[in-house]
Formats: structure tokens, sequence, C-alpha cells
């Protein structure tokens, strides 16, 4: 979305960078005359450039616009004939004409350039009649409906920067009366935003109340109209894209890791998600770090007892623990996946030579992370899990290998039954061989 961002420099250099554009006026203008020429039509130049530029060059457009003026010269000329003369377009006829042809301005509006219009409230109306006015609120009711599905989202994330902008004119001033009349500004744009997030959660809520779409690209104009005051503001750089979108991708992951290690630590901790999160995991995050990152070394056994304990695998440990971290500066948190790799492989090895409690999870998350199968002699035969002491029994899996073993058995049988044929084939085509010469001798 934003080339010039700074999230794009990691990827650009793997990419091949193709910007396109529209073709200019003046091209096109060109080529339409030529088209008109070969179909009977005289275009001035200028009059091309001057439809090119109400289509917003947009080719497919101006060709439609050609089209439609020859079949009207047609029908006026000679009274429905074959035409009685030459077609033309001049300057002043498209002039005339341009509301007939011209293509809507709001189509050639991007997403950003609409949240800068509404953002930035009504600037450039400094003395302005109430015609002009009236158009600028309607310009700017129009532009939300460039995308309403993003457009309050990319007002949220722009709106405060127009505030702030005019806030800190002010404070650099030096003028204590313009800072709380900034600061009252962006108190009423909050107020407005918090209305449209009522607004919108009834129209995309269970209601459906899609008669609320209008309401919601008021009160988005009125966000604007709050920020930039009453001359209106000015949004600095180009307008950011809606950060919500990544922080509800980062919060549902959050919020699915966290239901995770709630089904591990059910049978031992009886809380919920937020209890859990507040409660529970700091203080065994300080446990496990205080047994992992040792001076002496890294108690292996004691951490894999604890986790035991509680029903945690190794990626609770090594991965989701992390996801929990509060990033301050007073806190000197280490994450687990910054242990050692010698810590690390003597952690591993030794998670993996024994059988967990965690285990018995296999047929919730899908797979068997040991890779232990029925019948490994490691364990002296503990079953699927691989733990003698396990008191878990997958009915389903072992419906699904019984049928597979009585398949396999099948299988087996058919082929017996396939050979035995061949060797019975054999046997008879052997005594045929051996019985001829007696025939043979019998007639001598």
């Amino acid at each position: 979305n934003d080339r010039s961002s700074t999230k794009m420099k990691s990827l650009v250099q793997y990419c091949l960078d193709l910007r396109y554009r529209r073709p200019t006026k003046g091209v096109i203008a060109r080529r339409a005359v030529e088209i008109g020429r070969r179909e009977g039509m005289d275009v001035e130049v200028n009059a091309a450039e001057a439809l090119a530029e109400s289509c917003g060059n947009d080719i497919r457009q101006v060709l439609n616009s050609l089209q439609m003026w020859s079949c009207k010269k047609r029908r006026n000329v000679g009274g429905g004939g074959n035409g009685g003369g030459k077609k033309s377009m001049t300057y002043r006829d498209v002039k005339d004409r341009m509301g007939e042809i011209n293509k809507d301005e709001v189509l050639r509006v991007s997403m950003f350039d609409a949240c800068r219009s509404i953002v930035e409230g009504s600037r450039g109306l400094n003395g302005a009649d109430a015609k002009a006015v009236t158009a600028s609120l309607y310009r700017r009711t129009d532009a939300y409906f460039v995308d309403y599905m993003m457009m309050g989202l990319m007002v949220h994330q722009n709106y405060l920067k127009v505030g702030m902008g005019q806030y800190n004119r002010a404070k650099a001033d030096g003028d204590e009366d313009d800072e709380l009349e900034a600061l009252d500004r962006i108190h009423q744009a909050t107020h407005a935003m918090s209305d449209f997030g009522v607004c919108e959660e009834n129209l995309r809520g269970g209601d459906q109340n899609w008669s609320l779409l209008p309401l919601c690209s008021v009160l988005a104009v009125k966000v604007g109209h709050h920020a930039g005051g009453a001359q209106g503001g000015i949004l600095p750089g180009y307008p950011e894209f809606a950060g919500w979108l990544g922080k509800n991708s980062t919060r549902n992951k959050k919020v699915r890791l966290l239901q995770e290690l709630r089904r591990h630590m059910n049978y031992k901790v009886s809380a919920d998600a937020s209890e859990l999160c507040m409660n529970y995991l700091p203080i065994m995050r300080q446990q496990f770090q205080r047994l992992l990152f040792h001076r002496d070394g890294a108690r292996v056994d004691e951490a894999i007892e604890l986790m035991d304990e509680y029903g945690l695998d190794r990626d609770d440990i090594f991965e989701n623990f992390d996801e929990f971290l509060f990033h301050s500066k007073e806190l000197e948190t280490k994450k687990f996946g910054d242990l050692d790799g010698k810590s690390k492989a003597a952690f591993t090895r030794a998670y993996n030579s024994t059988a967990h409690k965690a285990q018995a999870l296999v047929a919730e998350q899908g797979a068997e992370k040991t890779g232990r199968r029925k019948g490994n002699n490691g364990n002296g035969g503990g079953g699927e899990m691989g733990g003698a002491e396990l008191d878990v029994v997958d009915d389903d899996g072992a419906a699904a290998e019984d049928s597979d073993d009585e398949e396999t058995e099948e299988d087996l049988e058919a082929l017996k039954k396939k050979f035995l044929k061949k060797g019975r084939g054999k046997a008879k085509a052997t005594g045929k061989a051996k019985a001829a010469p007696k025939k043979r001798a019998k007639k001598k």
C-alpha cells in the first residue's frame, strides 16, 4: 500500500518493482484523434485532451464517449440518414456536454486521497459562500463511500495527526488559548469517533442495519471537521494504512494461544483465560526462567517435572510463553527462545527420551509430536502415547488402526491366492509336458 513505508524495506530487495501509471492526456488525445479520423470524425486535439481529462485518463471511457458522440451526430445530421456530412468534435461542444460524458470524480479518488480529504476537514473554504461549503460537505461524504468497509479504520488511524499538528504549532508559539482550543477539538473528534464506532457496530452487528451507512459517513466527516477546525487542518505526510488490522490479528493469535494453555492446564488449574494470563503465567514464567537460566546450567530434569505436573509441552515453554511478555524497560526478562544451543539441545534430548502427560492431548492437537508409534520397544509397550502411566484411550485411533490391520490382512490373503493360482497353473503345465512323450511312445 505504501511504497515508502519502512515495513517494505526488507521486502523490496526480493521483489521486482514494477510501477504503473495512467497514460497522459496528450498521449490519449493523439490516439483519439487518429481513431476519429479512421471512423470519419474530425476531432480537435484540445477537445480530445479535455475529453481525456474529464474521463480521468481512462482510455475505455474516452472510446465510449467518442462512440456516443458519433451516434448522436449521425442522428442529428441528415434526419437519421447515412450521415449527411462529416461528423466533428470541437472544444466548445465538449465543454457544453461535459456533464453527459465525464466520469464520476469520486471513482478516480483512491482510498488514501479520500481519507486525506475527510480528516483535513473543510480546508480551503475561508470566505467561501454557502454553495461552496455545501459542495465540500457532499464531496467529503461521497469520499467515505470510496471504500466504506475500510474508511472508518483509515480515519481512526490518521485523524489525531491533524489535531496534534495544530496543538504542537500552538505550543511552539506559546499561545495557551490555542493549545486549549486544539485539545478541545481533539476531545470532540474523539467523541465523534466513538459515536461512529457505536453506529458501525449496529451496522455490522447482528441486526445488519445497513440504513445507518449514510449516518456513518456523516460521523466520519464530523471527526475530520473537529480535528481540522473551522479552517481545516493539514495531514502531515502520506496517510497511514489502518493499523487496527495488524493489531487485531495479533490479539486473535494471543487469545488462541491463551486458550491452548488453558486447555493444557485445566486439570491442574481452575481459572479462566484472563485470570490465567494475569495471575498464573507470570509466576510460572519466573519458575521456568529460574530453572532454565540457572547460573550453574539449565536444570532440565526439574523443569520437565514441573511441565509434566501442569500438562505443558515443549512448545508451550519455548514459544507460547514468550508471546505474553510485558515489554518494559524496568523488567529484565529473558525469552526462552534465546536459551543457548547447548542447554536447548540437552533439554530436547531429555524431553524426547521419556513420556509426558501433555501427550494425552494428541487427539486435540491433531498430530503426535514425539513421533513414537505403537509397539516401540523403548518404553516397554506403553501404548500409542509412548507412556505406560497414561490412562488415555484414543477410541478413534484404535478403530482406525484396526481397520488398517484388517485391510492389510485382506491384501495379504488376496496376494497368497494369486500366487497359489500361478503355482497350480505351472504344475499343470509341467504335468502335461511330462505326459506327452509317453503318448508318443505308445503310438510308435
